[in-house]
Order: structure tokens, then sequence, then C-alpha cells
């Protein structure tokens, strides 16, 4: 009887609760009824997507002017300034070498290589670079292996170790090239010396021959190679996964600012058509598949190792050995010619000083080299990073005026991108205009949105802040940098 009358009570009590509730509800309602907006009021911003449409339209039209880009390259440069007493002696030289080194490439070891990965090479003078580099990275959360390689001449494996206590969540490894053995937090594993190609770098104070013999030693198949100071944006597997001109060449590289310098008969030395049309390399961004380029990569490598004669009469340091030993050996590569830089802005000029990467049909930046900061005391800080240009449209159609350049009385260099042709370009190939306000965009991206993604987009110049256009990026990178 106690339990019925019990179980009666919390009825009552549970009923008493729910009409309580909906006279809450019932008053909420009516207090808000005019401060109510009605769905239709509410601005939900745009996103920028790209359909499978203008995709492949633009991969056809890559394609296109990539054919016709180098099919229309002259045979033979016109050669206006003839060779001075120096070049007269050392380019017989270099030309003879190069049937030398041709005949060293070795056979591409099937079966040694093995999936992706990001790979660094690290000196003295390069750590704490390198302990940036590697936080960014991690951010990215990829899933990518990255390795370090490194001699032991220059740094020690004591202090390569403490690369890797900075990213414990990165699956990453050291590697050495004079005792051929990589090593992790916790585990050491030996390579076969076979495959581990040792650079040749002499007295020279810059290791750049370290470069192509760190990709061609890799245990990865696959590479994406960054300087310490090039810096990922987002995750690059996609690189590897999804961009179209790497799936179909196997090679992508990126433009520096400024066209071919080499004399005219250097590319009659290479047994290749006319490449002073073509811009110089940024090589602090390589990706490729070892299996597809090997020719071209082992003749990069031993370029290098043979620096004292090509550095100084054919390339500026290792850079264009990548392009000339590609060219040598006919293996093809890509060649992003998209233009884009993040500097600082006054309110009326910008001023680049980094060179940043896109993919190949300029939808996402992937990384950002922060280089010009070193070389002229420029202070990391949020507003010489605040901005950020680029080009978009058909890289190959000369639609765009990109270069390196100081104006009189300024107090650094900058990278200009300006649509061509423009009154402000001066004789001496420099820019003294400033931001057009047709560039200016205010459209804050997400990872996923794209930066071309209809034809009402094409060679268009976008000025932006650099956080709208690289997500968190300028947070990121000022948070490790020093």
């Amino acid at each position: 009887m106690k339990a019925k009358q019990r179980s009666k009570s919390m009825k009552i009590i549970l009923y008493m609760n729910l009409i309580l509730l909906l006279l809450i509800i019932i008053h909420v309602a009516r207090k808000s009824e005019n401060n109510f907006s009605p769905p239709s009021t509410i601005t939900l911003p745009t996103l920028h997507l790209i359909d499978v449409a203008f995709r492949n339209q633009l991969i056809t039209e890559r394609l296109a002017s990539y054919s016709q880009s180098y099919n229309n390259s002259l045979g033979v440069c016109n050669i206006k300034n003839s060779l001075n007493a120096e070049q007269e002696k050392i380019f017989p030289r270099i030309s003879e070498l190069l049937i030398t080194l041709r005949q060293q490439i070795v056979t591409y070891p099937n079966q040694y290589f093995n999936g992706r990965g990001i790979i660094l090479t690290v000196g003295s003078s390069q750590l704490e670079l390198a302990r940036v580099n590697l936080k960014m990275i991690e951010l990215t959360r990829t899933r990518l292996p990255v390795q370090l390689w490194y001699s032991s001449s220059q740094v020690s494996q004591k202090f390569m170790l403490t690369l890797l206590d900075r990213v414990p969540k990165l699956n990453a490894s050291i590697c050495c090239f004079d005792t051929a053995q990589c090593k992790t937090r916790n585990q050491i594993w030996q390579l076969n010396s076979t495959n581990v190609y040792k650079p040749i770098t002499g007295t020279l104070w810059k290791h750049f021959p370290y470069k192509p013999a760190a990709i061609i030693s890799s245990t990865f198949e696959e590479v994406l190679f960054l300087d310490s100071d090039a810096y990922v944006t987002r995750d690059p597997e996609d690189l590897f996964l999804s961009d179209p001109m790497y799936l179909k060449f196997g090679a992508l590289f990126f433009p520096d600012s400024y066209l071919s310098r080499q004399h005219p008969v250097v590319w009659n030395l290479f047994n290749t058509t006319c490449g002073d049309h073509e811009y110089e390399l940024d090589s602090a961004t390589i990706l490729v598949h070892k299996k597809i380029v090997w020719n071209g990569l082992y003749m990069a490598k031993l370029m290098n190792d043979n620096h004292e004669l090509f550095y100084q009469h054919v390339t500026d340091g290792d850079k264009d050995t990548f392009r000339l030993g590609f060219r040598y050996m006919n293996v093809k590569y890509y060649l992003v010619m998209t233009p884009c830089a993040t500097g600082s802005f006054d309110g009326t000029r910008f001023c680049g000083w980094t060179l940043c990467k896109t993919d190949s049909l300029a939808q996402h930046i992937y990384i950002n080299h922060v280089h010009i900061f070193k070389y002229e005391n420029i202070k990391y800080t949020s507003a010489n990073l605040g901005y950020t240009r680029i080009g978009l449209g058909d890289p190959n159609n000369n639609s765009f005026f990109f270069t390196h350049c100081r104006l009189p009385g300024a107090s650094t260099s900058c990278f200009h991108i300006i649509k061509q042709p423009n009154p402000h370009i001066t004789n001496s190939n420099c820019y003294t205009g400033g931001v057009p306000l047709e560039d200016i965009e205010n459209h804050q991206y997400t990872l996923n949105e794209s930066l071309l993604f209809d034809n009402s987009r094409k060679n268009r110049v976008l000025f932006s802040k650099t956080n709208h256009l690289i997500p968190n990026f300028v947070d990121n990178l000022l948070k490790y940098i020093e």
C-alpha cells in the first residue's frame, strides 16, 4: 500500500515538472519574439570549391600550354654575346665532363626504395631552422615519415637527436651519410651502404651537394625535399596522391624569380633546347618519384659533386643543376610557375620576402620558403609576414610580371607580382607601383577551399592577409621561430 502511494506521488511530481518546463518554454519564446531573426537573413560565408569539370579543364589547359612552351623553344639560343676568355677555356671542359658523368650514372636499384616521405638536410648552421621546420610538419598531422640527412663531420649524432625530441608525434629519423645508419629516438638500423650516395663537398662553405645526395640516398621511392627554411603550411601528402602534373611527370619543380641567366651557349653544352625563356629554380622544394626520374636526379648529384666547375660557370649554387641535369638526360619535369610571395604592406605597396609554393593547379599553398629574412636581417613579425600575393591562371602564358629587385633607396629587396603590361615596371625590371584595388580580397579560406575554382579567377593576382590565404601559418611560425 505504501509503495502504491509513493509511486502515485512521484507521478504527480513528474507531471508538475513537465507543466513547469512547458510554461518556461512559452515564456522564453514570447520574450524573444521581437528579437528573432528569420533564417533567410543569416549570411553564410561562400565556400570556394572546385568542381570536377573545371579541374579537368585546368589539367587540359596546363598540359597544352606546357607542351606549347617547350615545343616552341628554339633548338639553339640566339647568341648575342660572345664567350669571354675564361668561358672559351672552361666550356669545352664542361662538355667533356658531362659525357664522363653520364657514364657514371648507376642503375636504379629496383626493390630497394619504398613508400613516400619528407627529406631535409641539416648542417651545423641549420639546426635552429630545422627545429622549426619539424614542428611545422608535426602541426599538419601528416602520416608521412621524415628523414633528416647529415654528415657526422658537420653535426654530431647527439645534436641531431635533440631535433627529434621536439616532435614526439612525428615519425622522424636521422640518417648519416658517413655511417650509413638511420636512427629514431629508440631504434637504429643499418642501411645498404651501396645505396647511400655520399656527397662530395670539398671546401664549400655551403653544403649544397647534400641535397641531391640525400634525395637519392633516402629510403623513400617518392620524396618531398625541403630546405630547412621551407615550411609546410598543410599536409603535403595530397601532392603525392593527387597532383596531376606530379602523377604525369614524376617531378615538380618550383621557380625562383629570375629568368635564366646562363650564357646561351650553356644550353648547347647540355644538348637541350634553348631554355632562356624559363625561370631558374628555387630548389628549396623538390617533389620527385625517384624511379621515374632517376637518371636526371643522379646527373644532378654528379654535377653537384663537381661543383667547382658547375657552380662558378653554369649555375647559381645547386638550384639549376636539377633543371640542367634533367634536360641533359632528357628527363621531363613540370615547373609550377605560380608566382606567390608573403611579406609586408604599408597601405600602398607590398614587399614580398618569401616564395610560397602551390600545387600544379594553384588550388592551395602548400609550402612557404621564408628565406630573405635571414639574408637581409628582417625581423620575424606578424607585420612582416602579414600579407600574401599570388598570381592565378595558366602559369605558362606570361601574364604575370614576377621579379626580385631593390628600388633605389629601399632598405630591402622585394618580390613583386603584377599583371602585365603595367606602366610602373621600370627599365631595370623593378616595380614602383602599389597594390591595385581590384587585387584585394578579404575572404578567409578554410583548408578545404580552392584558390583557383572557376574561370573568373584566371589571370588574376590576389592580395590578402596571409592568415586568410594560408590558415594559421603566421601564428604557427611565429610561435616557434626565434
